[in-house]
């Protein structure tokens, strides 16, 4: 889960896993800072919903950016500062942080004798040892104690940060920030514990193949994220979808859960923010919105006009 919980190294679970720690809920070492580099101007996907007087842009967002990706200028600028309100996946606010920290303590740790070595092959158990110990300090003792969605999680965050990526640079954070300083109200689509209890509620064997597909996309990390990263910033639809989506049905339990149900789940609320008459800016990561599952196809099948304005 390199990334979807970044995006979901496996595509997915970088996504996912990443979305959850970016926003604050955990963060297991500081950001390496980016190196000099050069500008990249990216260009993710906006889409535009108008009806009655109101407009709804849809941004496709990336949950953890380096620090030489620029992206808010032109239309997306524009589009967001003459918004009258800003709709994340999640608020984070104070309670439904702490709220959030309690759950990861209570279900991220095996609590009995049960531990990693027993739902992992005995390769990926010598892998899991050897990224934790190396990326975390983390002994045996330590590290076949946390589940897998967990150990997952860990691992691609810290992958990630310790690749140039900063958190605090992500989409979600970078807009958050901005509706603060004008007062911009802001809300969410579900709680933090809704987003927390997709990723966990799931059979070991299911954490486990997660796991096992997150340890093996490690081994050519800086390949998967750049194609996440160029696709992204490319805002071609067809490409993420096949880049960021096509291959979470790999794991077709998590992809329901982390996108088709959230989806579904986030489509009434989506469609009230429409009829209502104001002008709303939602941001969601980009897996969310493109591919067969996506909100853009959801809302078209309901009948909503969704015109793509970049």
């Amino acid at each position: 889960m390199i990334h979807t919980l970044i995006p979901q190294l496996s595509r997915y679970l970088l996504a996912k896993s990443i979305s959850i720690f970016l926003l604050g809920i955990i963060i297991l070492s500081p950001p390496v800072g980016a190196a000099d580099t050069e500008i990249v101007n990216a260009r993710p996907a906006l889409w535009q919903v108008t009806k009655d007087g109101g407009t709804v842009y849809l941004l496709g967002s990336f949950h953890i950016l380096p620090k030489n990706y620029k992206w808010y200028d032109g239309i997306i600028s524009r589009s967001f500062e003459g918004t009258d309100e800003l709709v994340m996946e999640m608020e984070m606010t104070p309670e439904a942080t702490a709220g959030l920290q309690a759950t990861v303590i209570n279900n991220a740790f095996f609590k009995d004798d049960d531990s990693l070595k027993n739902h992992l092959d005995e390769a990926h158990y010598a892998k899991m040892l050897g990224y934790a110990k190396k990326l975390m300090g983390m002994d045996e003792a330590m590290a076949k104690k946390s589940k897998p969605w967990f150990m997952a999680i860990q691992i691609s965050l810290v992958s990630a940060m310790t690749s140039g990526m900063d958190p605090n640079s992500g989409v979600d954070k970078f807009l958050e920030g901005q509706a603060k300083k004008t007062q911009k109200p802001i809300s969410g689509l579900e709680t933090p514990q809704e987003s927390m209890n997709a990723l966990i509620h799931h059979p070991m064997v299911v954490q486990a193949e997660m796991l096992s597909d997150t340890l093996d996309k490690l081994d050519d990390f800086k390949r998967y994220i750049t194609t996440y990263l160029e696709a992204w910033a490319s805002g071609d639809a067809d490409r993420m979808a096949k880049t960021m989506v096509e291959d979470m049905a790999d794991q077709p339990e998590m992809y329901q859960a982390l996108l088709v149900d959230r989806n579904k789940n986030w489509l009434p609320a989506i469609e009230d923010h429409i009829n209502s008459g104001k002008r709303i800016f939602i941001v969601v990561g980009a897996a969310h919105l493109v591919g067969k599952d996506g909100l853009v196809g959801m809302l078209q099948a309901k009948g909503y006009r969704v015109d793509k304005i970049q």
